[in-house]
This record gives C-alpha cells, sequence and structure tokens, in this order.
C-alpha cells in the first residue's frame, strides 16, 4: 500500500479523534485526489490501515495509513508499506463515517471476537472505504480483521 502515515495511539481513545482529522486533512491537501488516481489492485477503495505489530490494547502506539493498493512509485510525502499474508475475518459496514466504523471495531474487538473461535493475528486491521461521500447513511464499508484458529 502505498499513502500518508499518522503515528497515533489507543491510550484515551485518542487515535478515533485523531484518525478523522487525518482524513479531513488528506482531502483539503489534495492526497486524497492523489491516492484515488494511484488505484489499481485489490483490494480496490480507499484504504484504512493501522500497522501495530501486535494485538490492539488500551496503550497501543501504532502507525495508521491512508493509502491504497498499487504497483505505482511512492509520491513526495508518502510512505510505502507492505500488509503481509494473513487470514482475514471481513465485516460489512453501512453508516457515516466515522461513527460507523468506529463501532464496529468496537463490536468485533467486544462481541464477534470472544466467542468467534478465533483470536486476533499478526497483521494490520484494514478499512476498505467503498465510496466517496462518507457523510450518508447508506454508506458501505469494510473492516477486515487478521484472524488465526484459537488452539
Amino acid at each position: 500500500i502505498v499513502g500518508p502515515k499518522l503515528s497515533t495511539t489507543m491510550e484515551n481513545e485518542a487515535c478515533y479523534r485523531e484518525i478523522p482529522k487525518f482524513w479531513e486533512e488528506a482531502g483539503q491537501s489534495g492526497r486524497l485526489a492523489k491516492l484515488a488516481s494511484m488505484m489499481g489492485k485489490q483490494p480496490l477503495g480507499m484504504l484504512g490501515v493501522s500497522a501495530c505489530g501486535e494485538p490492539c490494547s488500551d496503550n497501543i502506539k501504532f502507525d495508521y495509513y491512508i493509502a491504497v493498493s498499487t504497483d505505482q512509485a511512492v509520491p513526495e510525502g508518502m510512505e510505502e508499506f507492505t500488509v503481509p499474508a494473513a487470514t482475514w475475518a471481513v465485516f460489512p459496514c453501512i453508516g457515516p463515517m466515522p461513527a460507523a466504523i468506529q463501532e464496529m471495531q468496537k463490536r468485533i474487538a467486544a462481541e464477534w471476537l470472544p466467542s468467534s473461535g478465533y483470536e486476533y493475528g499478526m497483521a494490520p486491521d484494514i478499512e476498505v472505504y467503498c465510496e466517496e461521500d462518507g457523510t450518508r447513511e447508506d454508506t458501505r464499508s469494510e473492516v477486515w480483521i487478521p484472524v488465526v484458529k484459537k488452539a
């Protein structure tokens, strides 16, 4: 993936405030338009990638990328990150951003994961944004969580 990176933390849910601001700044600066023109590999869509290298906890620090999957060269002011191969649990999400995606992520961790027979895998979380207008009640997106079967 290629895109701008933000370093943030789960501490005091700072990421839930900082990441929406990061998206807003990316839109205002023209970075989102630049990324959209670079899109060319699966998964298609604008991506939000949370790369922390370990399962999430309340005080974990992590890097968050607004990115696309592409073979193109990395533009100035952006970074490249290789998402490792993994098994993903994919959750469709419908609703306005950022509230819908944040609520889905919390529900996955609190409700689905503990009773699923899976545990958190060692790979990034991925948000796939399928539509440009994230304000509509029927905005479609997906949350991809890396998982491994419990032993």
